[in-house]
Parts: structure tokens; sequence; C-alpha cells
């Protein structure tokens, strides 16, 4: 039967604690090493993250300067909106016209005679309507043969896209209304009527003789006159009277004369370029917080000296710095228009140079940055190349994270092999343990047995 027994409880030496401590020991270097070169690997990981994410942002805010249209808008005003208002697209030239709105666009609007009532029947048979260029035939017949199932039944034509058909109830009765879905002269409406005589009540052809609905409205085109040129537009959207200007007619007022004025929207292109220098500043303060180094204390930023970045911030700097000659712009440099480089490689905007420039070639400045060779398009090529999966910035991303798999498999090999070497030195010292055991009982022995022999004592000075 064996006996229970405990490291360190014949010799008296704290075996675990002696183990554990020399454990530690040995552990320690390699520890430490493999703490820091994770701890440097995942702030180098995240620091390029917070440089992607900056190029990213930077990106997205040079869209606007990309698109030319965007860059080049035109306002417009009307010195009495309630007579007109206006739009305009890039293809506007500034300029100032006088309008005078003689009268609105109207469409066509005619009424049967009264009904008794709107269920009141008409008859059977076909009715052929017409507005404009659209015509389209309908089948009336019992019981569907009423003045509202007749409504009805225009409205749900497939084939009717230019009348609208409606039931008014008057004193004297029901009547049939069949208004133009569209304005203008074009938009007259005409009904032809076969079969039974009370669909003839609802002819309405004035070329050809016959008309038994009543003219509401007459349909007509828009009239004005613009810098005293006579002007006709078949709806209130006059979209081609000057180019690239859509004028929407509010109200008619004959004799009287208004401005409209349309310029250059140089304020919302203020605003991108704007923009541009600061999402640019942003992009630029970003990459110099992750690469400084401080002479005075010696701490160097996660990415300080990491090639990939520091070619990032020259391809930045030259491209901002180069002259454009594949524009249509004359403008060739960011400094022409008021653009210049700091010591630091931010950007700063001077507002009256840019003023200036707007004033002689505002459609310039715009192609300076969204042609072929522009800035804004330059930028957002190389912005997208650091951007790509096989780009430098994200190959060095993938070697951190290898680099950090193999740190982890290495602490397991270190975990591993501790365990080794905390189970050899157990078994070491448990022996030595053992053994100062055997040797202290075996003095014990001794002392007693000695002590039994004649004449023996511990006395010195006895004889």
């Amino acid at each position: 039967m064996s006996s229970l027994s405990s490291p360190g409880i014949g010799s008296g030496l704290d075996v675990a604690g002696i183990v554990s401590q020399l454990v530690a020991a040995e552990r320690a270097p390699t520890q430490t090493r493999l703490d820091q070169r994770e701890a440097q690997a995942l702030a180098k990981l995240s620091a390029l993250g917070t440089v992607k994410g900056a190029v990213s942002t930077f990106q997205s805010e040079l869209e606007p300067l990309l698109d030319l249209e965007t860059f080049q808008g035109r306002t417009t005003g009307s010195s009495n909106e309630e007579i007109f208002t206006a739009t305009a697209d890039t293809s506007a030239v500034p300029g100032r016209y006088g309008i005078e709105v003689v009268s609105l666009a109207s469409g066509h609007k005619i009424r049967s005679d009264a009904f008794a009532a709107a269920d009141a029947v008409v008859g059977s048979g076909t009715l052929t309507i017409s507005s404009g260029a659209e015509s389209f035939t309908v089948d009336i017949a019992s019981p569907n043969d009423t003045l509202v199932e007749i409504a009805a039944a225009i409205n749900d034509s497939e084939f009717n896209t230019s009348v609208l058909a409606g039931i008014v109830n008057s004193v004297e009765g029901a009547h049939l209304v069949l208004t133009s879905a569209e304005e203008g002269a074009a938009s007259a409406v005409t009904v032809l009527a076969s079969g039974d005589a009370g669909l003839e009540t609802l002819i309405f052809d004035p070329l050809g003789g016959t008309v038994n609905m009543t003219e509401v409205d007459a349909a007509a085109d828009a009239a004005l006159f613009i810098d005293g040129l006579e002007v006709s537009a078949a709806s209130n959207v006059v979209a081609d009277a000057i180019e690239g200007v859509s004028i929407d007619l509010v109200a008619a007022q004959p004799g009287t004369v208004y401005d409209l004025v349309v310029g250059f929207d140089t304020e919302a292109a203020r605003d991108q370029i704007r923009a541009f220098v600061e999402g640019y500043n942003e992009l630029v303060g970003t990459l110099s917080s992750q690469t400084a180094f401080d002479a005075d204390t010696l701490i160097a930023a996660p990415l300080f000296g990491e090639s990939a970045v520091r070619n990032l911030v020259f391809d930045l700097r030259s491209t901002v710095g180069s002259i454009a000659d594949g524009t249509s712009s004359p403008f060739r440099a960011l400094t022409e228009i008021g653009i210049s480089t700091n010591l630091d490689g931010t950007l700063t905007l001077d507002e009256s140079v840019l003023g200036d420039v707007f004033a002689s070639g505002f459609d310039d400045v715009g192609r300076l940055f969204s042609d072929d060779g522009g800035f804004a398009t330059l930028l957002d090529e190389m912005l997208g190349e650091f951007l790509e999966p096989e780009s430098a910035l994200s190959t060095r991303e993938d070697g951190l994270e290898t680099l950090i798999d193999d740190i982890s498999g290495q602490r397991e090999a270190l975990d591993l092999r501790m365990a080794s070497v905390e189970a050899r030195l157990t078994a070491q010292f448990s022996a030595l343990d053992s053994l100062i055991s055997q040797l202290d009982s075996t003095s014990a022995f001794l002392g007693q047995q000695l002590a039994n022999l004649p004449g023996y004592s511990n006395n010195p000075g006895s004889q």
C-alpha cells in the first residue's frame, strides 16, 4: 500500500513556488519579445486601417469635382416669381432677359348637355376620342351604357393616355366632362360616335361640323415675349426658347416685363473647392500623425519608416504640385486658381485669387479638376490604386496579419515548452525533496543509535 505524499512536506522546501519562479524566469524573455512584436504589429495594422479609411474618405470627397456638370452649376433669378420661375443647366449662358407673359398654355375641356342623373342611360355603340396625335375607341354596351359608366370606360381604356373623363352634377343635371391631359393648341379633343342615337349627343367634331358638346376651355399655346421676341410654347414649361434655360410660367400679365437673370453658381463651386482643400489637408494630417517621429522623446508613430505610406505621401505631393497638361482648361496648375502648398504638405486657398479666376474663366476652373488629366481625376486614380487588394498598403496589411497569426502560434509553442519545463523541474525538485527527507530520517536514526551507546553523551563537557 503506497503512502500519500506532497512535494516539500518532507524537506520543508517550497517546491511549487520554486518551480513556478523558475518557469516564469525562463518564460519571461520569450514572452516579452512576443508581446512587443504583437503590440507593434497590431499598432501598425490599426494605423494602416486609419490611413486607408482617410484615403477612402478623401476619394469620396473628390466625386463632385469629377463631374463637370455638378461643378458648373448655374443660378437663375426671377424679379417676380408669381409670374414665372426658371432653372438652368450648364449649357446656359449667363445673362439678363426681359420676360413678358401674355397668356398661359391651357388644355382643352368640353362638357356634354345635362342628363337627368349620372346613372342615366346614354346609349350603346362606339366612341372614338382623339387629343393631339393620340386616338382610341371605347365600346359602350348595356348595362354599362350610363353616363357614369361611359366616363369610367374612357378612363379605364388601356389605350387612353390623353383624355380625362369626369362627371359634374349641376342644378341642371349630370354632365360628362372631358379634359385633355396635355396643354397646348395641339391637345384639342374630338369625339366621334356610332351606334345608338343617344351617343350622338357626345359628338364634338368642329372640323366635321357637328358640335353637340360645349367647349369650356379652348386648347391654347402659351404666348410670351423674351427681349421683345415673340415666343409660343405648347405648355407652361418653356424649355427651348433660351438655350439651357427652362422657364415655368405661373401667371399671365400682358404689358409688363420682368427680369430673368442667369448666372454662374460661383458659391457652390467655391464650396466644392474649399471641401477639396479641407479634405486633402485632413488626409495629410492623418498621414503625418501616423508617420511622425519625436526627436525629443525618440518616440516614433506606428507607421514611421513604412515605405508604402511614404510612397503615398510622395505621390500625393507630386500630384497636387504637378502640371495638368492633359486638360482643355487654360489653367495648368493649382497655384493659378489660388491653391498653394505649405511646407508641411497641406494646402491653402486664396479666396481672392479664386474669385478673380471665376470672373475670367468659371468653366475652365471646373475643367482643371474634371477633365482627363485634371487634378480630381489624377488624384482619384492614384488613390484608387492604393486601395486595390494588390496594392502596397493591402500587401503590408496581409503581412502584418500573417505575423500576428505566427506570433499566436509561437505563444502556443511556448506554452507547450513551459509545460514540459515545469514537469521536468517538478520531478527534479520532488526527487530532491525525497532525498532530503530520507537523509533527515537517516540522521535522526543514527542520532538515536548513538544516544543508546554506553558512555555516549551529547554534552561536550561530560566525561
